[in-house]
């Protein structure tokens, strides 16, 4: 039964000639205020605050920032601090878990914008806009948006504003990150005296290679990067799998700056 189900996803994994992966470009989880600045643009006293132990919402341990809209129609903007994009980076995306606190008063609206650094204002590029439709305990989610590609290779910064809001109770934020997508397309070796076995492995994979190795990572189907093995690492030209559950892997190897992305099965 084991073999004929690794056969099947061997089969699903060659159907597909690439797959998506995602990578980090910037994070912060405002345990810390540094590069961190919030505007009480309506003037009404309240703003962006520190908080601490938001897992009752569904955050993770430590710190989050929130705002007020008790008794008052909120418009703060908190901006996060200067970061880089690289240049050629695409399928540029962003994430931010939101909460409310409320389990009746829940509807905060907010928006969250992206600014070149020393261009423009501060709202001219919307890159999302949304409305809460639940609150109270466990109530966090994970919202998701899209950077357009014409920010890479720039320097940057993401604006939170919480406004449109009338006498709700209070907004929560937290782990904010920004990532870049990468296609993985398998396809035949260009490397020059190079194999990789066995295939499938059971423990450990060994490298055939005429040049030094300078890096491996290893994804799974999601496209998330499961492991990685740096040059230092790769000296004797094996890698432990042994970790890895049982299925289909796509195996990415750098040499001399070129890189070349193979298919294995881990029984």
């Amino acid at each position: 039964m084991k073999q004929i189900v690794l056969f099947y996803v061997f089969v699903l994994l060659t159907c597909f000639s690439a797959i998506q992966a995602q990578n980090t470009i910037w994070s912060n989880n405002f345990e810390s205020l540094s590069g961190i600045s919030a505007q009480d643009l309506d003037g009404d006293g309240f703003n962006w605050f520190q908080n601490s132990d938001g897992t009752l919402m569904g955050f993770s341990p430590g710190r989050y920032l929130g705002s007020y809209s008790l008794n008052t129609s909120p418009d703060n903007a908190l901006e996060c601090p200067v970061f880089s994009i690289p240049a050629g980076a695409s399928d540029l995306s962003f994430s931010l878990r939101v909460a409310s606190s409320s389990q009746t008063s829940y509807a905060e609206s907010f928006a969250v914008y992206i600014q070149e650094d020393g261009t423009g204002s501060m709202f001219d590029n919307e890159i999302y806009q949304g409305t809460l439709n639940s609150g109270g305990p466990g109530s966090a989610q994970l919202i998701n948006g899209s950077i357009p590609n014409s920010f890479a290779g720039k320097d940057v910064k993401l604006i939170v504003r919480h406004f449109n809001t009338t006498n709700q109770l209070l907004f929560m934020i937290d782990d904010i990150l920004v990532e870049s997508g990468q296609a993985l397309s398998v396809g035949d070796s260009s490397f020059d005296q190079f194999n990789f076995y066995p295939n499938p492995a059971d423990n450990q994979i060994n490298f055939n290679s005429a040049v030094n190795i300078s890096k491996v990572q290893i994804f799974n189907l999601l496209g998330q990067n499961v492991s990685s093995f740096s040059e230092g690492m790769l000296s004797n030209k094996t890698i432990d799998v042994s970790a890895l559950q049982s299925g289909a892997y796509l195996l990415k190897v750098e040499i001399d700056n070129n890189t070349q992305i193979f298919r294995f099965i881990k029984n």
